[in-house]
Parts: C-alpha cells; structure tokens; sequence
C-alpha cells in the first residue's frame, strides 16, 4: 500500500495538453508534489514541459504508480499494459463502470488485474492524498489542503472528501493518509484499515460510506474509527447506487453493530467532523463528567437542553455563569476550581471585559492542560478567536447541540474501550 502514497514515480494514462481537462489537473497535481511524472499521451510529444510517452511499456524506468484518466472502455487495455511493465499500484480515475449499470466491464477490469497481481483504487474516485509529502492523484484545482497530522480519511465520495480536507485546512487539522475509493473494485476499506493502523502517522480513521461489508465488522479496531454512513433510507439507497454502485445497508444494524464493535457513528456531516475535530485536537477525556463555564447564558442553556438527551455524559455541577462582565481572569480562576473531566467554554468574546483581557485568556489556558471544547457564536471577531482557541488545540464549536452530541458519542467511545 505505500506505494499509493509514497511513489518516487508516476505514470498519467491520459494526460491532456488542454488546461481543465482531468488529465491535465492530475498532471499538474502530480509535478507540483515534486514526484516525477511520465505523461502517457500518444497524440503529444510533450505536456507542461515533460516528455510524453505513447504506453507506459516504452518508459525506461521502474513505474511505482500510475493514475488512469480515460474512456472506462480503454481502462482494461491500460491495466494490461501496466501488468506486463511490472506496476503493482493503480488508481482509476475514471467513471462508468458499476456505478453506470456496467457491472461486467467493471469485473472484468478486476480480474485482469489479479491475474498480473495488480491493485486497484477505484475506479469513479479522485485518488489518494498523503499529508507528509503533498502527494495527491486529484484533478480539483484551487483546493486548500491541510498540514499532516494523525487524521487519516476514507470516503466514497471524492466530493465529501474535497470538503473534509478543506474544513480540516481551515481549522488546522492535520491529516495524514487520504483515500477516496468510489466503486472500491478491488481496494476496500478492510485493506486500507488493516494498513492504516499499522501506520504510525494515523491516530483516527475518519469514514464516509455508502455501503460497507459484513468483514468490516469482523476484525476488531485498535484506533478510534469514525463512520457517517449515507444511503439510510429508499432514496439515499437509490443514489448511493447510482454513485457508487453502492448496495443497500440497514441502517439500524448498522448502527447496533457499530456498538457492538465500538466504532464511532455519526448522524450527519457536522457530528461526524466534530467528533473528529475534538479527538484531532484534544484526543480522548479520562472521564465523563463536564463542567460549562459561560460569561452568556443562551448557548449553555441550549447546551444543558441536549445535555439531558445525552446518555454518556453528566453534569459535574450547575453552569457556572460569570456573567457579562467576566474578565479572562473569572474565566481562570473557575477552571482551576473545577473537577470535572471535560470544561465547555462557551463565550461572548464581544463583552467589553472579556474582549479587554483575552491575551490572559489565551495564555492561561495555554498554562492549564484540561479536556476543552468551546463554543462562540458571531462575525468576523469570533472567527479570529477561533483561530486563536485552535493554536491551543482547543475546539469551537458554532452549535451547542454539535458540541454535546459529538462529546457524548466520544464519551461512550471511552467507556467501552
């Protein structure tokens, strides 16, 4: 599997000379992270400076990877080629295979890859991503990707994936690994777990899917994993086929077998990435009693509201509000007075006295290693706060209903490990 990501060479079946077209994005993509790139173009003699060659048969070196970007009808053909000039390590680009109703093209690709012992991710995906060196097989242009840090992502979806490596850049979130395996032929999900709990860069696997098989929940998980699973009902299911092909799931199963398995679910997009955001951030509490510190009643009010629909998490004591005329310094001293496992900060940064003294807050809480998460509502001031809560690792959140419910779903994470 280390090939997919760390290739000191790659092949572009069906690089294009013409800016927007995928192949040329992929081509692009592929130079920018400073691997070197053989463009497979029969009709081209160069593209973006680089010479192109007619099969990946006729390069004279050793080819770790090649990315496949054309007609899904030639794609059996390229794997052919690819076989008999010994690369192991394939990503299909290309769509039209199951997800289009061509089920057979589709098992016949797969079965001229094993028989030279070829693997495949995809096809009907945007490729993989690797935080450490920049790598990506993507034809986005003008995307924003984050730092490297331990979050890996798996998603059937190449445009859920583009929006989680967008929301982890803004907010600072590192990742490390980045699969988006659309049909999943012959790369699925159990091979790409078994790998990434072996890598040491991974702490959290975080997992959008449409359809997942009965193995996954034979093995046993020794990283937190992550799942928002779509295709609930009839017509999720329907589109889920029309996408990936993708088969029906029972989604009530589902969920009991995650329990059983202690796999994090999550309900919708915004509960699964703040699960992933306070874990990336804060990692796992030690317990399950919380603690809300407030200088503005509303949101904690809101936030004691789902507080009593959540089964894992309790009250250490009542709010502790400081009202609106709360300095950084009330703010601290009710930290240190307070027991609870986790604190939830929730501000009004615009109150005068706090806004006056928020240098303190942020180095008393850079002093004071608790379990946070905060929650700030607002404009163009807030947004710069958040930015200063995430260089301490602190998570904010807008919805105090979000905050609650991913902390419940983390908590009972920790108590069943």
């Amino acid at each position: 599997m280390d090939q997919f990501f760390k290739p000191k060479n790659v092949a572009v079946i069906g690089a294009s000379s013409r800016k927007g077209k995928i192949g040329y994005e992929i081509l692009k993509n592929v130079i920018k992270s400073g691997v070197k790139a053989y463009p497979i173009n029969p009709k081209r003699k160069k593209i973006l400076g680089i010479q192109c060659y007619k099969s990946v048969e006729e390069i004279p070196e050793k080819i770790d990877l090649a990315v496949v970007a054309i007609d899904a009808n030639k794609c059996i053909d390229a794997i052919e080629r690819c076989g008999r000039k010994g690369i192991k390590n394939v990503v299909i680009i290309s769509g039209g295979f199951k997800e289009a109703g061509n089920v057979a093209l589709e098992k016949k690709l797969v079965e001229k890859a094993k028989k030279y012992g070829v693997r495949i991710i995809g096809p009907n995906c945007i490729g993989v991503f690797n935080g450490e060196n920049g790598f990506n097989t993507f034809f986005q242009r003008n995307m924003q990707l984050p730092p490297y840090g331990g979050v890996a992502i798996l998603t059937q979806s190449g445009t859920f994936g583009i929006a989680l490596l967008e929301k982890f850049a803004n907010e600072g979130i590192g990742v490390s690994k980045f699969v988006s395996y659309g049909n999943k032929a012959d790369v699925n999900e159990i091979d790409l777990i078994e790998y990434l709990e072996k890598d040491e860069s991974t702490k959290i696997i975080a997992m959008y899917v449409e359809e997942i098989g009965r193995k996954f929940f034979e093995r046993n998980f020794k990283k937190p994993v992550v799942i928002l699973k779509t295709g609930r009902g009839k017509l999720g299911q329907k589109a889920a086929a029309l996408h990936t092909g993708a088969m029906a799931t029972n989604y009530e199963i589902f969920k009991g077998v995650c329990r059983q398995k202690n796999v994090i679910f999550a309900e919708d997009f915004e509960e699964f990435f703040g699960i992933i955001k306070i874990i990336a951030m804060q990692g796992l509490p030690k317990g399950n009693k919380i603690s809300i510190i407030t200088n503005g009643a509303g949101p904690s009010v809101l936030a004691c509201d789902f507080m009593e629909e959540a089964r894992n998490i309790q009250m250490d004591n009542d709010v502790v509000d400081l009202t609106g005329s709360a300095t950084a310094c009330d703010y601290l001293n009710a930290i240190d007075e307070s027991k609870a496992d986790i604190i939830l900060l929730t501000f009004v940064f615009q109150d005068a006295p706090l806004a006056e003294t928020l240098d303190e807050l942020y180095d008393g809480l850079r002093k004071r290693k608790k379990f946070y998460v905060a929650i700030a509502l607002g404009g163009k001031f807030i947004e710069k706060q958040k930015k200063r809560l995430a260089e301490l690792r602190i998570p904010t959140f807008e919805e105090p209903r979000v905050a609650i419910n991913s902390l419940n779903k983390i908590v009972e994470y920790t108590m069943r490990k």
